[in-house]
């Protein structure tokens, strides 16, 4: 058995000014990260060696976003040098973890205009769907057999609804963007989780943040750096694979 944990970066907002100081941004990513169950306890252990060098309490949500962190007092350097630190060991964590990720990077101006989407609503679900099909097409070309269970980041109840239901669509291929997904490889239902206390989904925020900060703000420091952990074809080909572009 193996975990897809789910999480994005950007804003699903479709305001005409893509101005992140304004609340919304040009690209929303989604990123998911796939550990199979035997290895979650080294993941989570190399995780949380990382927060307990760094922070008086582990029990908390680490974002990408890297605010109101709550520091050890025994460290003679600023705080925006503790943050580089801290990013330098998250993604040390995700590169040296046996695990896969995935991602799905979505260009809301283009896909707007083009009439491809519609509502705030559409962008979430397209990235969603996205995602599950990247995996997809890593377990039928890889034939890995692990049966998976998708657990995703908790929003408000409606969101909630509404992402059960396309998940439950999907397995029962009712979805026409996602015909062909075989609902025999995945959990029969969606599981929300509280990022606060699911570390997968705080790794998935990171490889998320990587990702959005790569498109968004052309910074690829990091996302250069997980390019490894992304399965690629024979030919060495991840774009349309396991990182999928939609504009």
């Amino acid at each position: 058995m193996s975990i897809l944990y789910i999480d994005e970066s950007g804003t699903d907002s479709l305001k005409k000014r893509t101005d992140p100081e304004n609340g919304n941004s040009n690209f929303f990513v989604m990123a998911g990260v796939l550990i199979e169950s035997t290895e979650l306890e080294n993941a989570f252990e190399l995780y949380e060696k990382v927060k307990r060098k760094y922070f008086k309490n582990t029990i908390f949500e680490l974002k990408s976003s890297l605010k109101k962190l709550n520091f050890k007092d025994d460290f003679n350097v600023s705080n925006s040098e503790l943050k580089l630190m801290v990013k330098d060991d998250v993604y040390n964590v995700i590169c040296n973890a046996n695990c896969f990720t995935f991602g799905v990077q979505l260009n809301k101006v283009s896909l707007l205009e083009n009439g491809k989407i519609k509502s705030k609503n559409e962008i979430y679900s397209l990235a969603f769907e996205q995602l599950l099909l990247a995996v997809q097409n890593f377990k039928k070309t890889t034939h890995y057999e692990q049966p998976i269970i998708v657990m995703l980041d908790s929003r408000e109840k409606k969101h909630n609804e509404r992402m059960y239901t396309l998940y439950r669509k999907a397995i029962e291929n009712h979805r026409t963007n996602l015909k062909g997904f075989d609902g025999n490889e995945f959990s029969p239902t969606l599981n929300f989780v509280d990022s606060t206390f699911t570390f997968g989904v705080q790794l998935a925020d990171f490889v998320a943040g990587a990702l959005w900060r790569g498109v968004e703000q052309n910074d690829k420091t990091y996302s250069k750096r997980l390019k490894e952990k992304f399965p690629t074809t024979d030919s060495g080909k991840f774009i349309g694979y396991s990182y999928i572009v939609c504009k």
